[in-house]
C-alpha cells in the first residue's frame, strides 16, 4: 500500500486525476455513482467514505442527503466540497466506535495485499454501526490485461477468496456480492462518449447472464 500512498500524494497525479472523468469516463462516473447511492441508501445517514480521493463519491452521497466524511491519507488529493474531509490514516481511523451508520470505500481494496485486509476491515467496522460497501477487481476478467502497467501496482482479488475471509471474520454477520462491469474502468476513460454509451448497454446485458466475467464486485457488508 506504501507505494499506491506516494503514488496519490503526488500532485502531478492529484492535479489530473479527475480528467479520467471525461469523454467515455462519464459514462463510467455515472453507472459507479449510481451502483454506490442503490447499495448505500444514503438519505439521512452519517456516512464515512474512505480513500475518498477527490470526493467525487462523497459529494454525490451528501447531495442524495446524506452528511457525508470524507477521509483520505492524500492531503493534495481532496478537494473543498459540501461533503466535510479530513486527512487520516485508514488502518487508524480517528473516529470514536460507531460513529457512522455506514462506510464505504471505493478504488482502494487493489492497493491492499491479503494479509492486510482483515486488519482494514477490524477498523472499519469498529466506527460503523451497519455496512460497509466496497469493490474489489477480479483478476479472472479483462482487467488482467493493463494490470501489469498501472505505477500504482494494484491487488487483484478473486471473489471466492474474498468471500472465505469474510465468513472467516467473527465480527461479519453477511454479505452479498453484486458484479459489475465487464469491460474494466481503463478501456471506458478511452472511448468517446457515444460509443462508451453503447458498450455500457452491452455490458450490462452480459453481466445478467455471465456475472462470472465481472471486472469489478460491489460487496455490501454488514457488521
Amino acid at each position: 500500500m506504501k507505494i499506491g500512498q506516494e503514488w496519490y500524494r503526488r500532485e502531478e497525479v492529484a492535479s489530473r486525476y479527475d480528467k479520467r472523468f471525461t469523454h467515455g469516463g462519464k459514462v463510467l462516473n455515472r453507472e459507479e455513482i449510481e451502483k454506490l447511492l442503490e447499495l448505500v441508501g444514503p438519505d439521512d445517514k452519517e456516512i464515512l467514505d474512505i480513500a475518498t480521493g477527490t470526493g467525487r463519491f462523497a459529494e454525490a452521497m451528501e447531495e442524495a442527503g446524506g452528511d457525508v466524511v470524507g477521509l483520505d491519507a492524500s492531503s493534495e488529493m481532496l478537494r473543498p466540497g459540501r461533503a466535510e474531509y479530513i486527512v487520516g490514516d485508514a488502518f487508524r481511523l480517528p473516529f470514536e466506535d460507531k460513529s457512522f451508520d455506514v462506510s464505504t470505500s471505493m478504488r482502494f481494496l487493489h492497493l491492499l495485499r491479503p494479509r492486510q485486509v482483515p486488519e482494514f476491515l477490524k477498523e472499519v467496522e469498529r466506527v460503523t454501526r451497519d455496512k460497509f460497501v466496497f469493490e474489489s477487481f477480479n483478476p479472472m476478467s479483462l482487467r488482467a490485461l493493463y494490470q501489469w502497467s498501472l505505477p500504482q501496482r494494484s491487488y487483484l482479488f478473486r471473489t471466492p477468496h474474498l468471500k472465505e475471509l469474510l465468513r472467516d471474520l467473527e465480527f461479519v454477520e453477511d454479505f452479498r456480492i453484486d458484479p459489475h462491469f465487464i469491460v474494466p474502468y481503463g478501456a471506458y476513460q478511452m472511448m468517446p462518449r457515444g460509443l462508451a454509451k453503447h458498450v455500457n448497454s452491452i455490458d450490462r446485458e452480459i453481466i445478467d447472464v455471465v456475472p462470472s466475467f465481472a471486472s469489478t464486485v460491489y460487496w455490501t457488508v454488514h457488521f
